[in-house]
C-alpha cells in the first residue's frame, strides 16, 4: 500500500501525493512509493504479526498478490492528454483595421471547446477519481511585427482599461495570435489540489490585422 500516513496492512485506502512523487526522484522507476509487510506462515494458516522491514519505490516486483497501484506518470499522462482550450484574440478597434502609431488593444478569450483554467477534467485511473484542473502559467500575445507582449498573466482588455496594448510603426498585414502556457493540478478522491510538475503551451488559431495610414486633408 502507498506509503501514507494511516495505511498499513488492515488499511490501504489514503492516497498522498508525496508516495505519488517521491519516486520521481529516481530515473527510470515508477513508483509508487509503498511500505513493504510481511508476516511468517508458522503451518496450518497460522500467521504471526506483521512486521515491516521498510519501503520500496518498486512495487510491482514484491511477491504475494496486490491490485494496481496509483502512480503520478498515470496522473502525469492523463494531464498531458486533457483537450486544453485554445485561447482566442480579439481586437480594437474593431474588424481588425487600425491605424499606425494607435494603441491598438487585444484580449485572450476562452472558447467553449477544450477545458480552460480553472475548468475540472475528471477521470477514472486504476479505480480512484482523478480530477485534472488545467491552471493558468502565461500568456504570450503576438503582434506579427516581431514583437510581443512576453509572459503575462494578463488577458488584455478592451479600451480604455486593458493593458495590452500595441502601436505599430509601419503599415501593412499582419498575423496576430495569443498563446498560453498551462500547468495543472490534481486532486485523488477529492482530496486536495496538488501541483503538476511541467507545463504546456498551446497556441490560439491566427488573427489577421492590417495597419493603415491616416491622410489629413485641408481645404
Amino acid at each position: 500500500m502507498l506509503r501514507c500516513a494511516g495505511n498499513g496492512p488492515d488499511h490501504q485506502e489514503f492516497i498522498c501525493p508525496n508516495a505519488l512523487s517521491y519516486c520521481e526522484k529516481v530515473e527510470h522507476v515508477p513508483g509508487p512509493w509503498v511500505f513493504i509487510y510481511r508476516r511468517v506462515d508458522t503451518g496450518d494458516n497460522v500467521y504471526g504479526p506483521w512486521e515491516s522491514p521498510g519501503t520500496t519505490c518498486y512495487p510491482d516486483v514484491l511477491p504475494g498478490k496486490h491490485k494496481p497501484q496509483l502512480t503520478l506518470a498515470m496522473i502525469e499522462h492523463a494531464w498531458s492528454v486533457t483537450p486544453f482550450a485554445r485561447p482566442q484574440l480579439s481586437i480594437q478597434p474593431v474588424n481588425n483595421r487600425t491605424l499606425v502609431t494607435l494603441p491598438t488593444y487585444f484580449q485572450a478569450n476562452w472558447p467553449v471547446a477544450g477545458y480552460a483554467p480553472g475548468e475540472v477534467r475528471p477521470v477514472t485511473l486504476v479505480g480512484h477519481a482523478v480530477r485534472i484542473k488545467p491552471t493558468l502559467k502565461s500568456n504570450t500575445f503576438v503582434f506579427g511585427d516581431g514583437s510581443t507582449s512576453g509572459a503575462t498573466k494578463s488577458m488584455g482588455g478592451t479600451y480604455p482599461s486593458g493593458d495590452i496594448t500595441h502601436a505599430y510603426d509601419a503599415p501593412g498585414s499582419f498575423s496576430t495570435s495569443v498563446r498560453t502556457t498551462y500547468g495543472g493540478q490534481y486532486s485523488v478522491d477529492g482530496g486536495a489540489w496538488t501541483d503538476l510538475p511541467g507545463t504546456t503551451v498551446v497556441a490560439g488559431p491566427a488573427e489577421p490585422l492590417r495597419v493603415l495610414t491616416s491622410t489629413t486633408r485641408l481645404y
